[in-house]
């Protein structure tokens, strides 16, 4: 998923020059080309904070028949559930702490007591493993549900659907899709505004079109997350007077405008270098005069601050960096900046490692890392593919090799870019053998290689050495 991503953004940057070797601004761009992150590696896609607000508020069923969100039960940690709520309760507290096992305890202890799942019981359990992505259990789950009896709804077949959607198995989220509608089940907001934030993550805008017409056929209404997850997905195609469009009709329908959808604007418009205007949508949005203005996340503020240093000198931006720093001290000073929480964020750090990689300083990159580490914050992919490009800039291969294996060891997904790196390190040491032998073992490694792969080798080629081969 992440590889077509990259070579798309990689298609295009060849596209200008194919006869010159790839520069460090162009690999540089490529970097921030790869999917926003935010604190815990995710992907920065409306859709996600969709479904986690219907994860997060999952409703049990009161002895009344009512639904209530679980954070206004009380909760008495002494007493062993006694009833179907009470246990699910339970099961779905453990499963948001991502404590899975104990909720498998809660199930067979229920079952001991010859108390009987229903419907919600199970798809808890369904949900959790779809969102670890482990679809073995999770489909294991759902087959011991019927044997049992109990019926899957809309919430079972969604959480199916992002499942296999998370592990990018169109086939199987399709076949999920069918079967529900087989069923006589019908798909809810909530099922296609899914099926549309994966087909927008996989670069797939048209498939998310298609969603959106079905919903609409469906005649469901759609809600503010469905507009933002659209909207991110054409500014991502370069299509920002479609996502204005979509906005304006998103307001006609008085569908009302919250923080997603404003940090959406923003993100499409820092994504096309267009930083006056992110800025402009900050003030409009997060500055409104009285009560109107909407309260920023840590992720608002790292675009804002994308704009903000993206255009500006080697100096301004160490004095943003010193001004992060100081947010984070404790009882320090007081935070004033609209661009930090006082959150240290590896989003932040990371933005400012890219921004001074703008400037060549490549002393302040390796400075904002060790800082992020004595912080204790995890690297991201992201993090590390900036750190790499730095070290190619000097050449240091050895450390690009280094940093690559770190990130496996680590269990850390490695991608094309990374691989290119470490091959344009080698290529600039002169070190035509150990091209070839990077790029041998990103074969092994199963990763295609994109067109600005296949250019370091072209790159090889005219130079006389005709040995390397793709």
């Amino acid at each position: 998923m992440a590889d077509r991503r990259m070579y798309t953004a990689q298609a295009a940057l060849c596209s200008e020059d194919k006869s010159r070797d790839v520069t460090e601004q162009q690999m540089l761009s490529l970097i921030d080309t790869i999917q926003p992150k935010d604190e815990n590696d995710n992907s920065i896609v409306p859709g996600e904070k969709c479904a986690e607000k219907w994860r997060m508020c999952y409703r049990d069923r009161t002895s009344h028949g009512f639904y209530v969100p679980l954070h206004l039960h009380n909760k008495n940690k002494k007493r062993k559930p006694g009833t179907v709520e009470e246990y699910n309760r339970a099961i779905l507290f453990t499963t948001m702490n991502n404590q899975i096992n104990k909720a498998i305890k809660y199930f067979r202890e229920m079952e001991q007591r010859l108390i009987k799942p229903d419907n919600y019981t199970y798809t808890i359990i369904i949900n959790a493993y779809s969102k670890q992505s482990d679809m073995v259990r999770a489909i294991k789950w759902f087959k011991r549900m019927k044997t049992n009896g109990s019926e899957p709804d809309a919430y079972t077949y969604t959480s199916l659907i992002d499942g296999y959607m998370r592990i990018a198995d169109i086939d199987k989220a399709e076949s999920v899709f069918r079967s529900m509608m087989m069923n006589n089940v019908h798909p809810t907001l909530v099922t296609y505004n899914i099926l549309m934030h994966h087909s927008v993550t996989q670069l797939d805008i048209k498939t998310a079109m298609s969603f959106w017409e079905n919903l609409l056929q469906a005649g469901l209404k759609p809600d503010v997350y469905t507009f933002a997850i659209l909207m991110h997905g054409l500014g991502e195609e370069g299509r920002v007077d479609e996502a204005w469009r979509l906005y304006n009709t998103m307001k006609e329908e008085n569908v009302d405008i919250n923080t997603h959808i404003a940090t959406t604007l923003m993100g499409m418009h820092v994504k096309h270098r267009d930083n006056e205007h992110t800025i402009q949508l900050y003030r409009q949005f997060f500055e409104a005069p009285g009560n109107k203005a909407l309260v920023p996340t840590s992720h608002t503020r790292n675009i804002l601050l994308n704009a903000v240093i993206s255009n500006t000198d080697e100096d301004k931006i160490e004095k943003y960096y010193e001004q992060f720093k100081d947010s984070l001290l404790p009882h320090g000073k007081a935070i004033t900046s609209p661009l930090f929480s006082g959150q240290s964020s590896v989003y932040t750090y990371t933005l400012f490692m890219r921004a001074f990689l703008r400037h060549n300083s490549i002393s302040m990159v390796s400075q904002v890392y060790q800082d992020m580490i004595a912080r204790q914050v995890k690297p991201t992919v992201v993090t590390y593919a900036v750190l790499m490009l730095a070290h190619s800039f000097v050449p240091d291969p050895y450390s690009c090799v280094h940093i690559l294996n770190e990130m496996k060891h680590a269990k850390l997904e490695v991608n094309a870019v990374l691989y290119t790196i470490v091959m344009r390190a080698w290529a600039k040491l002169g070190r035509w053998d150990q091209v070839q032998e990077t790029y041998e073992t990103m074969k092994g490694d199963n990763i295609q290689p994109t067109k600005l792969t296949l250019e370091v080798l072209r790159w090889g080629r005219n130079r006389g050495h005709t040995y390397l081969v793709q």
